[in-house]
């Protein structure tokens, strides 16, 4: 069994990655380097140089928040799904 990644229509907008992807891990930065190394392309898009996740990027594990953002430590298992979604603002009046 993996952990799903699934990857936001903003970002694949940019890149050519599939909607999902089952990824490996024990923390949400082992599944999200896991992914990187499928599809190297989505890392300028994700993380930054020093490899921590972009201020516009959001990450979900199941229905949950990324705890932790500066050292990704969340821990993953079996049958989570991953969300990886970039952040939406703005509007109409």
């Amino acid at each position: 069994m993996a952990i799903e990644a699934r990857i936001g229509r903003g970002l694949r907008a940019h890149v050519d990655a599939p909607e999902a992807v089952d990824v490996h891990g024990d923390t949400a930065r082992d599944a999200i380097a896991c992914l990187m190394a499928l599809h190297p392309q989505l890392r300028r898009f994700v993380l930054d140089d020093a490899e921590r996740l972009r201020p516009h990027v959001n990450v979900f594990i199941n229905d949950e928040q990324l705890a932790d953002r500066a050292a990704l430590s969340d821990p993953v298992r079996d049958g989570d799904r991953l969300y990886i979604l970039p952040a939406v603002s703005g509007g109409s009046r």
